[in-house]
């Protein structure tokens, strides 16, 4: 092997490590999904809702989906559940970036959806609290007033803080706060480590779940469907799941659905379809790359022709194919005969060097015998090359010893 062909092997490799380590990076960085928004559905630290989604997903009777799509192009149905979780209590009014969230979210509690608001938990494995609470009054502070018309405002509640908790719980245990059970067959008592409480304001609304004797779980119906208010998100996080699971609480929240649709746009996380995305709906893969091999058989033909490359025109007053040593070739072919080639030699090389001090005259007579004995054979017996190498060898000039 040569250099160049290891110095390119060596390339190629440290180009494949390259690609594998980054590969494997990108593979870790997704896997716990801290990089996705607190509450989603591709998160699977304690902040997330991961482990609702895959475990919901198992069940034969549930279709589950995540929506990254705006709600406009949402038809509602019964039977479909639209969770939007991880709402911070200061934007429940107003949950999504879009102006018409609020309108299409009602649209599909009005055609038949349950729709479930959940306010953003603290968790009590990580220490966000304090960084959360800092930019909640930062919101506060900017908060500009949106052209739609406020959640809160249409139905009729408000999100306010307790005071304290009743029983903090450190961070490495199980919350003790408790929410009660005040209506239909419900478990109770359930967790309930969130300050948040809901204010209701006289409106067909029904208390599910109370803790410190304020509202922490609401429902109300709205046209076919219904809208479902929680205080606190946190039995649908992940760290609910593995601290203390709640699986009644979550089939009543529920309902008879069958279409469950975890809604990320509200956080922030929509889907823009480029070309990836349409040759995958399409099934264009095998398209995509009959015109990559196509392109790639055009630029070998650019780079690399098959057909051998054409020598270039000569110039006007050049008279191709008569170089120097092909007109030396033409010289000799005119003025020498073959017959006659030898003995010219031997003309010139008398004319040249004469009577030579090192070479016996003996040798010199020697070789012109071999001369005339060649040149009086027939023209068609006569062999130039034999005889010259004779005359050679006789007249080759030995060095004293």
């Amino acid at each position: 092997m040569n250099r160049r062909a290891l110095h390119v092997a060596l390339l190629m490799g440290t180009a494949v490590l390259l690609a594998a380590g980054l590969y494997r990076l990108f593979v870790l960085r997704f896997a716990s999904g801290d990089i996705f928004p607190p509450a989603s559905s591709r998160r699977a630290d304690p902040l997330g809702s991961r482990a609702l989604h895959d475990a919901l997903a198992r069940h034969p009777r549930l279709h589950v989906s995540r929506n990254l799509l705006p709600l406009d192009r949402l038809r509602p149905a019964p039977g479909l559940a639209v969770l939007a979780l991880g709402v911070p209590p200061e934007n429940l009014g107003f949950p999504g970036d879009s102006p018409d969230f609020n309108t299409n979210l009602l649209r599909l509690a009005h055609g038949g959806a349950r729709v479930v608001l959940g306010v953003q938990h603290e968790s009590l494995a990580l220490a966000t609290n304090a960084i959360r609470q800092g930019i909640r009054s930062l919101a506060n502070a900017i908060q500009n007033p949106s052209p739609s018309q406020s959640l809160a405002t249409t139905l009729g509640f408000a999100i306010t803080s307790a005071a304290t908790l009743t029983n903090p719980a450190p961070a490495n245990a199980a919350p003790t706060n408790l929410a009660v059970a005040t209506a239909g067959p419900l478990p109770s008592p359930i967790p309930w480590p969130s300050p948040w409480r809901i204010t209701l304001s006289p409106t067909p609304w029904t208390s599910l779940y109370h803790a410190d004797d304020q509202p922490v779980v609401v429902e109300r119906p709205w046209g076919a469907g219904s809208v479902v208010l929680l205080a606190s998100d946190y039995l649908l996080s992940n760290e609910a799941l593995r601290r203390t699971p709640q699986p009644a609480f979550i089939a009543a929240l529920l309902g008879p659905s069958t279409h469950v649709l975890f809604d990320e746009t509200h956080l922030g996380l929509t889907f823009e379809p480029g070309m990836a995305s349409l040759i995958r709906r399409y099934q264009l893969g095998g398209a995509a790359l009959g015109l990559a091999l196509l392109v790639a058989l055009y630029l070998w033909r650019n780079f690399a022709p098959f057909n051998p490359p054409l020598d270039p025109a000569p110039a006007p007053d050049v008279i191709p194919g008569r170089g120097s040593s092909d007109a030396f070739l033409a010289l000799l072919r005119r003025a020498l005969q073959p017959e006659t080639v030898v003995a010219v030699c031997m003309e010139h090389w008398r004319a040249a060097h004469g009577r030579h001090p090192r070479i016996p005259a003996r040798r010199v007579a020697d070789a012109q015998d071999v001369l005339d004995i060649e040149m009086e054979r027939p023209p068609k017996d006569r062999n130039p090359v034999a005889t010259y190498r004779r005359i050679a060898a006789l007249l080759h000039e030995r060095k004293p010893r």
